[in-house]
Formats: structure tokens, sequence, C-alpha cells
């Protein structure tokens, strides 16, 4: 699964972009975004628009929990062959703090 998340800036007079961010609804729009997810079967699912600068940090955590979420995914399989994941844990608890 690689989930996937793009920002990008956008001219407010140029473009068509609405007065509040599409997730908050409350706040003016920063950035335009792109937030992919793929699931298992690999089938993607985007979800686009216009966000304030706080919703793109909310939405840049969510995707380092949906990594970290896979790193330790990835290291339980690798415990569960007794291979030593001591490096592997090292990295993610200093790359996430979980």
């Amino acid at each position: 699964m690689m989930d996937s998340v793009f920002f990008a800036t956008f001219d407010p007079l140029l473009s068509n972009s609405p007065d509040a961010c599409t997730l908050c609804i409350v706040h003016p729009p920063a950035f335009a975004y792109e937030y992919c997810t793929e699931d298992e079967e690999g089938e993607r699912k985007y979800l686009n628009g216009f966000c304030c600068t706080g919703c793109a940090a909310v939405l840049l955590k969510k995707l380092a929990n949906v990594e970290a979420g896979q790193w330790e995914a990835e290291e339980a399989v690798l415990e569960a062959e007794h291979l030593d994941t001591s490096d592997l844990q090292k990295r993610r608890l200093a790359t996430f703090g979980k």
C-alpha cells in the first residue's frame, strides 16, 4: 500500500477555489491538495480540494501515522521469522515516535 499527499499553491484570483477549506469548512484555503490511499488490492482512492494550513498539517500527520503502522507491521513479520528488528524499531521510534 502506498498512500500519498500532495500540496500545491494556487492563485486565488485565477483559480476557482472556495472561500473556505473543503475539509474543516472554517478557515480560508492556503493550498490545493490531493490525498491518495491505496488498499491491499492496489485500488486507489483520491480525495482532493483546497485546504487551510491546519488541515494540511492534519493530512500530513495522517500520512505519517499510516506509514508508521506499515513499518510496525513489517517489523512484526520479521520478528515472527525470528529476525533481529532492533535497528528497524529504533529507526521507527526516532522517525515517528511510536
